[in-house]
């Protein structure tokens, strides 16, 4: 699992299904889900914020849905750390998790960034939140290919 601050996909990874085209009712849920080739990914809707959590299928050691105060959550255990997410229809969602977690191979090509000292993982988040900075004005066009070409120079 891991937190970034824009919504990209990973090289190779394609959305299979979205939580966003699916018609829902009641309360509007905290997270969209967005379900890929290569992981389950959690976008927070609230305040206009594009923070995002993902878990790869092969992180993913258990996930159930859990009631607590008329809400039904989704949880997801991984070997470090159980989420309660807020999602539309969190039995749904389950058992889609579920069934591309079973379709996925065990040895996955997403696995290679599930690591904690990825170079490639590490370069995906600096590039994410320097995307984010520039789509909020925080850099200009030239600011950011100067910090891509810094970037793009480090050895991790």
């Amino acid at each position: 699992m891991f937190w970034t601050l824009s919504f990209q996909l990973l090289p190779g990874e394609n959305i299979l299904e979205d939580s966003t085209e699916r018609t829902g009712t009641g309360i509007k849920a905290a997270y969209s889900v967005f379900l890929t080739n290569k992981r389950a990914i959690f976008r927070f809707d609230g305040l206009g914020s594009s923070l995002t959590q993902s878990f790869f299928y092969n992180e993913i050691s258990s996930i159930h849905t859990r009631k607590r105060l008329f809400v039904t959550y989704l949880e997801i255990r991984t070997g470090k750390k159980d989420s309660l997410l807020n999602v539309a229809d969190a039995e749904y969602w389950a058992d889609r998790i579920t069934r591309h977690k079973e379709s996925s191979p065990s040895g996955d090509a997403g696995s290679k960034y599930s690591g904690a000292s990825s170079p490639e993982r590490k370069k995906r988040e600096l590039l994410d939140m320097l995307t984010v900075l520039r789509k909020n004005g925080l850099l200009t066009d030239s600011e950011l290919e100067e910090k891509i070409r810094m970037l793009d120079s480090l050895r991790f």
